[in-house]
């Protein structure tokens, strides 16, 4: 928390995981940009049913049976994406 306020991650989204994004049906993007907000506001504390950890410093985004794993380095959010 700085001065009050939560502090928000700012997620990157590399190039094709926004192509994939792009091609989800309007209900399937509005669950990944839900999930997507719930990491940006609690990234580093995001457990299941939302985040699991699959080592390192790589976690998996989970939202319905779609998933998107992430890794987190010092200030940068990376995220790379599929659809089962």
């Amino acid at each position: 928390m700085l001065g009050g306020m939560p502090v928000r991650f700012e997620i990157e989204v590399e190039p094709e995981v926004r192509y994939w994004l792009d091609g989800l049906p309007l209900e399937q993007y509005a669950k990944a940009e839900a999930a997507a907000d719930l990491l940006a506001e609690r990234a580093e504390t995001l457990g299941e049913p939302y985040s699991r950890h699959l080592g390192g410093k790589t976690r998996e985004l989970r939202f319905t049976c779609t998933a998107v794993t992430f890794g987190s380095a010092t200030g940068r959010r990376r995220a790379g994406g599929w659809c089962c």
